[in-house]
């Protein structure tokens, strides 16, 4: 599953708690303005209980950035 469709789950404020992280944060995420750092990434895995995985974390931003490119 892809990082954004568990946010949408969730919403922005559920998922930010869920995942002990400022919503601000999140959002950045979720809309591609940065990439979770390996620390969080590894907590979004363990937080989700693997629903979301490193693919499902970097494969959407490494999509969105090259069709900006």
């Amino acid at each position: 599953m892809e990082l954004n469709d568990w946010i949408d789950e969730f919403g922005l404020e559920g998922a930010a708690a869920l995942l002990k992280e400022k919503p601000r944060t999140v959002y950045s995420w979720y809309r591609f303005q940065k990439a979770p750092r390996l620390a969080s990434a590894l907590n979004i895995v363990v937080r989700t209980r693997g629903r979301v995985d490193y693919n499902g974390i970097y494969g959407p931003l490494a999509r969105a950035r090259a069709e900006v490119a």
